[in-house]
């Protein structure tokens, strides 16, 4: 690992890391940014590589040992570090991960899922602090993986890893490119599809049995809930 000291916010070299306030790495950017100990030590002990971090001097101290030979640790000042990232959720340290290739349903061992094993459908989530929560909540009931429509929020904004606690880089998270044919295939393997609604001839939670078979769960939107297309599944 590589300790650099940073003697100008303008080093090309943050480029990452410049303008948090004003930006955020897109999907299609191949990085993204995880703010505080916790979320960075997660990204550390995660199968994502560490690009770099970015931290204050007795944070950089901490973390350099656990990270690769080749993965540079800029040391900045706290003003340095105000300056940079404009708030204070960074509790003096970022760090940069490289995104991995999207994955789909073929990367999970839907046919082999244990009864209790949960699935967790998102068609159209779009806040993420909404969907952070549905991340963190799902790794902490172990659910086998969050899957995502294509209209969600990026599960690997800086928002979502930080309200999730870094559990999006632990929980098997797809980006699906078609839900409907997901969910086909999980019916086919035998789980259970059941939808949250808000609906009067609906089962309520307090009264819902669960069936001795993998579950896979549809969470609608903040504002419409779930469209018609997804309770005709």
């Amino acid at each position: 690992t590589m300790l650099v000291p940073i003697d100008s916010i303008d080093d090309p070299r943050l480029s990452a890391y410049r303008d948090l306030t004003t930006k955020n790495l897109t999907r299609h950017s191949g990085l993204f940014i995880a703010e505080g100990e916790k979320v960075a030590e997660r990204l550390i002990d995660s199968r994502f590589d560490v690009v770099s971090l970015l931290a204050e001097p007795l944070l950089a101290a901490k973390y350099e040992p656990q990270l690769g030979p080749n993965t540079p640790v800029f040391v900045v000042s706290p003003d340095q570090m105000v300056s940079i990232a404009g708030f204070h959720f960074h509790r003096g340290i970022l760090a940069c991960g490289h995104r991995q290739p999207v994955t789909n349903i073929d990367s999970l061992d839907i046919a082999t899922a244990e009864q209790a094993r949960t699935v967790v459908l998102c068609p159209n989530v779009q806040d993420p602090t909404n969907l952070g929560s549905i991340i963190r909540t799902a790794a902490a009931l172990g659910c086998l993986a969050v899957i995502l429509g294509r209209s969600s929020a990026d599960p690997f904004s800086r928002r979502v890893l930080r309200v999730s606690m870094g559990a999006a880089l632990h929980i098997p998270i797809i980006e699906s490119a078609d839900l409907a044919a997901d969910i086909t295939a999980l019916k086919t393997a035998g789980f259970e599809i059941v939808a949250s609604v808000l609906d009067p001839k609906a089962t309520p939670l307090s009264q819902f049995n669960r069936q001795q078979r993998p579950l896979a769960l549809l969470l609608g939107s903040e504002g419409h809930g779930l469209a018609p297309q997804w309770l005709d599944v």
